[in-house]
């Protein structure tokens, strides 16, 4: 492993460009719809699980490990849902990934920010699993504002200035969502109003 001194912190060199990557696709995936979000969300996850298996050596990242793990599995279960089945993931599918998560992550919980991690992926798959955009982002406001309180209260600096790289990309993705909606519907309004005065 390459190791570098950063502001007195000793740091993972390969770990940080991994998680600088999976920051990137990840606010990219904000930007995208359902399944286009479902898709490159797994990659960001996917690059999240590699950074976390770097890190193992150097700190506890076992909850980090069986999160992404866990997400991985979720969205190629909506995935397989959505494009195979025409339907949702039933709930209790759900259910039984966030029983198997809460199993695996329990005897790692002590401290009250210990607890975030997994609370935050439960409620975030939660209001994944309705076509909902407006509760999907919610849930992903809610989950991507925990993590930096997350990082800050472990001394995580460098992941709370990449929380805030994401949130601010969340919230880019939102915008421009809604200045879509509001051109489409202006475009609709007008058309109408043509088609009347032709009548």
């Amino acid at each position: 492993m390459l190791y570098v001194e950063l502001w007195g912190l000793h740091v993972n060199v390969y770990a940080q460009i991994a998680g600088f990557v999976g920051m990137a696709v990840l606010v990219w995936s904000y930007q995208l719809r359902r399944k286009g979000f479902f898709v490159v969300n797994t990659l960001a996850m996917a690059i999240f699980l590699l950074e976390s298996c770097l890190l193992y050596a150097d700190a506890d990242t076992f909850t980090g490990i069986v999160l992404n793990a866990a997400a991985i599995v979720r969205n190629l279960l909506m995935l397989f849902c959505t494009v195979r089945l025409r339907r949702e993931l039933p709930f209790w599918a759900a259910g039984l990934l966030l029983v198997g998560v809460w199993a695996v992550c329990a005897f790692r919980l002590g401290a009250w920010y210990t607890w975030l991690p997994p609370v935050l992926q439960t409620i975030f798959t939660l209001c994944s699993l309705k076509k909902n955009y407006y509760l999907l982002k919610a849930g992903a406001l809610v989950l991507e504002g925990g993590n930096f309180f997350y990082n800050l209260s472990v001394g995580a600096y460098i992941g709370v200035l990449r929380q805030v790289i994401i949130l601010c990309g969340l919230v880019a993705g939102i915008v421009v969502h809604f200045h879509r909606l509001r051109a489409v519907k202006k475009q609709s309004h007008s058309v109408s109003a043509e088609e009347k005065q032709i009548l």
